[in-house]
């Protein structure tokens, strides 16, 4: 429940933790494992589209008992103005599981349902995505248009944001009406996170938004219940990436109110300040779908209204758009 003296969550400008993105490869979005016996690693993608839906897809392993025990989960989530119309999932056998550790490919009872590689004509990262879960499905590509990264974070895992932005098209399918989308979506995957994660970990916010040049990958890992680890990097364009130093973040999550027996924020405000940036963006919670993982951890997906700006090397740019994020609690 929630501690009446704390009002707010806010990010530690006085970590001592930096992230430090650098480049990828494409085997980074292969299948990596981990030595870990009990560890979690996915593959996660959204979008959010012209025509007022939005989507997430994944394909998570969990490993529970290591090479005895491995469950394998896909999701998808369909939305409209924010609103869950649908939330598939379905489990696999480990034995059902394929993916490349060179590439990104992975196969789900011989149905190929990721499929990643560079196109030739321009050296982009294109996706080919096939989900379907019972009378839903998606058939999307992903042509990137950002440059991806790669980095630990403070409790060893890896997190890879392969697509910071990606244009996307294709269909989703709902109850059998085929529905043509476009729009923007992302990609990212994580690796070795391991059973020690949520001891030591409260929980982290995660999120990011789409400026027309410009792109903010953000996130706040809690160590606990209301200070945590700012992570902030900027992607341009065609373009290379800018990571923002913890000193240099401002983040706080307020607005708190009881939602599934907990006390979440509905509203936050990310601001950053450096020689060369100044960002400053406003976020309202518009919808939320809640669902548990592994039966005892919270996971909120929000929808979530972005105004604000951010001004780099003295070009400026305004925001006023709707995006996904997300907020997990271990504890």
């Amino acid at each position: 429940m929630k501690d009446k003296s704390i009002e707010s969550y806010k990010s530690n400008t006085e970590s001592s933790f930096l992230f430090l993105p650098r480049d990828i490869s494409l085997d980074d979005d292969g299948f990596h494992g981990s030595e870990a016996s009990r560890f979690t690693e996915w593959w996660y993608f959204d979008g959010v589209f012209d025509n007022g839906y939005s989507i997430q897809m994944s394909v998570r392993l969990l490993s529970i008992i290591k090479k005895r025990l491995v469950l394998i989960f896909q999701r998808l989530d369909i939305y409209k103005d924010g609103n869950l119309l649908q939330h598939n999932k379905k489990r696999y056998s480990f034995k059902n599981f394929k993916a490349s550790r060179d590439f990104p490919k992975v196969k789900l009872a011989d149905m190929q349902v990721i499929k990643g590689d560079i196109d030739k004509t321009n050296g982009n990262l294109v996706y080919d995505l096939s989900f379907k879960i019972k009378d839903t499905s998606a058939n999307l590509r992903f042509e990137g248009c950002t440059k991806g990264w790669k980095g630990t974070n403070p409790g060893g895992d890896w997190w890879a944001v392969i697509l910071p932005r990606a244009i996307v098209n294709g269909i989703i399918k709902i109850d059998g009406k085929e529905i043509n989308v476009q729009g923007l979506g992302y990609h990212d995957h994580n690796w070795d996170v391991r059973g020690s994660a949520a001891k030591i970990n409260h929980g982290w916010f995660w999120g990011k938004i789409n400026f027309k040049s410009y792109i903010i990958t953000w996130a706040i890992i809690f160590k606990n219940r209301f200070l945590g680890q700012p992570l902030l990097v900027i992607n341009e364009n065609d373009n290379g990436y800018m990571n923002i130093k913890p000193e240099n973040i401002k983040f706080i999550g307020d607005d708190l109110r009881l939602e599934n027996r907990n006390y979440i924020p509905h509203q936050f405000l990310l601001e950053a300040n450096t020689e060369n940036v100044t960002l400053h963006v406003k976020m309202k919670l518009l919808k939320i779908h809640h669902v548990k993982i592994m039966l005892k951890h919270h996971y909120w997906r929000y929808h979530i209204s972005c105004k604000g700006s951010i001004i780099v090397n003295s070009k400026k740019e305004n925001i006023d758009e709707t995006h996904i994020a997300e907020f997990i609690m271990f504890k």
